[in-house]
């Protein structure tokens, strides 16, 4: 039995697919669904897929940032079905079984699901998952490949009773998705933004912030150090003392940057220093 998962955000995108693959009349194959990044990763956890039908762009996150949270045991053929070829193409170049470009014809589709049981059926486990390790880790949705004139240096948030509220970015400590928003949290106080966590990455100075999980945005000057949570998973300790999930591709960047910046401190407690 071959399991696959098809995951993308438009309810009309994943009938299309599941209409194809019918189609299709593939042997032997079990159909399951997810409408994003969270639900996604919960049907994984319970049940691994082998090939992913997977978005690149959703609600609540990207294809690259599911990648990044498969669980250890997880390692399926991917292709990915995006309606941004650029993202694709990046993504079929360093790893990815296919990529296919909406609206997906049959033909298209019986060819990507074919590389991709090639794939299940020469490539051991541990290698499919190193390559979808490589795709997570050289995600192309970077924050500093977007232009200076597009980062903000203020926010207008609408509050519940109509009127808006002004927020520097000087003030944001960090920032967690909450469903179709993304929680602020800035000077003590939360604000909930309409925006996904890569659009307000985007919109943020890439040396002054950084992305530390898939769901979480921090100041880089705010981080102090990572630790090990209550059952072993890696977070990031801010100034505040707040605990905050650290991924597993954003772990390297992290652990630079606070070496850098104690390095940094010492040299400059040292300047002028007498014998």
């Amino acid at each position: 039995m071959r399991r696959i998962m098809i995951i993308d955000d438009e309810p009309l995108a994943r009938r299309r697919l599941e209409l194809i693959l019918a189609e299709l009349a593939l042997p032997n194959v079990q159909l399951t669904q997810a409408d994003g990044v969270t639900s996604a990763l919960a049907a994984i956890n319970e049940s691994p897929p082998d090939i992913l039908l997977l978005d690149v762009r959703m609600r609540d996150g990207t294809g690259f940032d599911l990648l990044e949270e498969l669980p250890a045991g997880a390692a399926p053929a991917v292709i990915f079905v995006t309606a941004f070829d650029d993202f694709a193409v990046r993504a079929f170049d360093i790893a990815a079984a296919d990529y296919l470009v909406k609206p997906v014809s049959l033909e298209r589709l019986k060819r990507a699901l074919d590389r991709a049981g090639e794939s299940l059926e020469t490539r051991s486990p541990a290698n499919r998952r190193a390559l979808i390790d490589r795709i997570a880790a050289d995600s192309p949705a970077k924050a500093s490949e977007r232009p200076a004139s597009a980062r903000e240096s203020e926010f207008w948030i609408r509050r519940a009773g109509g009127d808006f509220v002004r927020l520097d970015v000087s003030a944001i400590d960090y920032a967690v998705v909450e469903e179709d928003y993304v929680r602020i949290f800035a000077g003590g106080r939360s604000y909930l933004l309409r925006e996904s966590i890569r659009g307000l990455l985007a919109r943020l100075d890439p040396d002054q912030f950084l992305q530390v999980h898939r769901s979480t945005i921090v100041r880089a000057s705010a981080l102090v150090e990572v630790a090990r949570g209550r059952f072993g998973q890696s977070e990031v300790v801010l100034r505040g003392g707040e605990r905050l999930p650290l991924g597993r591709v954003h772990g390297k960047a992290v652990q630079k940057l606070i070496r850098g910046e104690r390095e940094h401190a010492k040299a400059v407690s040292g300047t002028g220093a007498l014998p």
